[in-house]
């Protein structure tokens, strides 16, 4: 391996409802999207918005058990008429793992599992935009501002194997 070349990160992912989660887990995520969201990207914005407790949780964790990778999703319907994704970040010491392409496959499979599809709409920071291309999104709309940072609409069609049966 070369210098500077990521290695692939395996981590270990939980999916967690608010009402079920341990106080302990709730304050490492919101600390985790503070220090990205907030202190990382000097953005500063109501984080805890009331979205939490309607949102299914991702939390991926390193070997050494430390969050380094969350999203929120959505239910059709709560915040668009596709899942929704959102908050999705990955700590700064896994960023170029390949983390942040497992979250979404992980989310996307998940989907498909609870929701009967594969289809999610998100509001992606702009720079990011070949990122999600690369997992079948498109760009309905933007970019905009968001916070003070440029995002972009984009939604990811329903694969065909994506659909439960």
């Amino acid at each position: 391996m070369s210098e500077g070349e990521a290695t692939e990160t395996a981590l270990v992912w939980s999916w967690h409802r608010l009402g079920d989660m341990a106080a302990g887990l709730l304050l490492e995520i919101l600390q985790l999207r503070q220090d990205v969201f907030i202190l990382e990207q000097q953005c500063f914005y109501p984080d805890i918005d009331g979205l939490d407790p309607m949102a299914h949780h991702l939390v991926g964790r390193d070997g050494a058990g430390i969050i380094v990778a969350y999203c929120r999703v959505f239910a059709p319907g709560d915040y668009y008429s596709e899942p929704a994704i959102g908050r999705v970040l990955v700590a700064r010491s896994a960023r170029g793992t390949g983390a942040a392409r497992a979250m979404m496959e992980e989310a996307h499979r998940y989907g498909g599992e609870n929701f009967g599809t594969d289809a999610a709409r998100l509001n992606a920071q702009a720079h990011l935009q070949g990122f999600y291309e690369s997992l079948g999104y498109t760009a309905v709309r933007g970019p905009y501002d968001e916070d003070g940072i440029a995002h972009m609409e984009m939604l990811r069609a329903n694969s065909p194997s994506g659909a439960a049966a």
